[in-house]
């Protein structure tokens, strides 16, 4: 079976809820009216403020990390009856897992990726990143929008591998976008993909607790030495944004035994989050599983933006990128699974070539979209 996961929590917000609303995802829509429910992330309080998006979540229990908190449909829900009425997806189900972990070794897998003897160390993606100080409050740039060179990115870190090497981090900065951090305290630090924060409060989103204590003291330093570095000095004054801290992401240790589940995409989207990069690029280097299946994620290439007309058009590149990867899976496989994740649920859809025929029923994708 074919998996495509669609993941539209990096444009969610008030925006993007209007633009679903006004918006119909005809092609996406036409492919539904074949799907059946069949799986469902229990819905949680606090879903929109955990620490995984849920594409995460639904990730680390196709990697058998750790079963994220779900419902197996037992009595088959269609995708239409979803449309019509949220309850209609739990139809008659069972809980098959237990509480929601809330850590990823993204950082690892990018470790792997980058040639790395992994040591059964603690690994994080680093990322070079841009606070702005608003009003209130500090809120994230996305990360992406620097467009750090690897000569700046080298002299970044050369002003502070002296902190580095007396606290006994190592870090790797071979990828400008994307450091790569390593230290034994960063097995139990609990972080969020900067797509999770781009545009927001960075206070909700920041390490906290005893287990990130070493990071912090590290990153006040190393903000210290950066504040008037030439590189940050030089981007002033050609008018781009300074790069002041740096994100961590991802930390933990890989499981010995993890194997992949997963035939990737050849190429990760463009504009992919930090997580999905690091996972596209890590998981291939792992012991495949023993009946590996076909998984393609898509992301809207507008992230956290306000401007309905860009919204509207990562909207319409989403409905077009999804049919094409339905049609696909379909051409190749008996079925296909959909699954889709927002900023508080996913929700998993399966698609037969069987149900080709019954052409009268329904599916509004940009409702479902709007209900995770």
């Amino acid at each position: 079976m074919h998996t495509i996961l669609i993941d539209t929590e990096p444009a969610t917000g008030g925006a993007w809820q209007g633009v679903l609303a006004a918006g119909t995802l005809p092609r996406l829509s036409r492919r539904l009216r074949l799907a059946e429910v069949a799986t469902r992330e229990v819905p949680r309080e606090d879903a929109e403020a955990a620490w995984l998006t849920p594409a995460e979540r639904w990730m680390r229990a196709a990697l058998g990390l750790e079963p994220a908190q779900a419902d197996a449909v037992s009595q088959p829900a269609t995708a239409s009856a979803a449309t019509g009425h949220v309850a209609a997806v739990a139809a008659t189900s069972t809980a098959i897992g237990a509480a929601t972990p809330e850590r990823m070794p993204w950082g690892a897998l990018a470790a792997l990726a980058a040639g790395h003897d992994l040591g059964g160390r603690a690994w994080g993606l680093a990322l070079p990143s841009h606070l702005e100080l608003g009003r209130e409050s500090l809120s994230l740039a996305d990360p992406a929008a620097l467009q750090l060179g690897a000569d700046e990115a080298r002299a970044l870190l050369d002003a502070v591998q002296p902190l580095l090497g007396e606290a006994g981090w190592l870090i790797d900065a071979s990828s400008p976008a994307s450091w790569l951090v390593a230290h034994e305290s960063l097995a139990e630090v609990v972080t969020a993909d900067p797509a999770r924060a781009i545009a927001r409060n960075v206070a909700t989103w920041m390490p906290t607790g005893t287990p990130a204590r070493p990071w912090r003291q590290l990153l006040t330093e190393i903000q210290m030495v950066w504040q008037h570095h030439p590189v940050n000095e030089a981007r002033l004054r050609a008018g781009r944004p300074e790069v002041n801290t740096l994100w961590l992401h991802g930390c933990g240790r890989l499981p010995p035994d993890l194997r992949n589940p997963f035939v990737m995409h050849p190429q990760a989207e463009p504009g992919a989050t930090a997580w999905w990069r690091a996972a596209h690029a890590g998981l291939p280097r792992l012991p495949a599983s023993r009946h590996p299946h076909p998984l393609r994620l898509l992301q809207p290439q507008a992230t956290r933006e306000a401007d309905a007309v860009a919204l509207g058009a990562a909207l319409a590149a989403l409905d077009a990128a999804a049919a094409e990867a339905i049609d696909q899976a379909l051409r190749d496989h008996a079925s296909a699974q959909v699954v889709l994740a927002g900023a508080s649920r996913w929700l998993g859809f399966e698609l037969r070539k069987s149900r080709g025929w019954q052409f009268w029923r329904r599916a509004d994708a940009h409702v479902l979209l709007g209900m995770v």
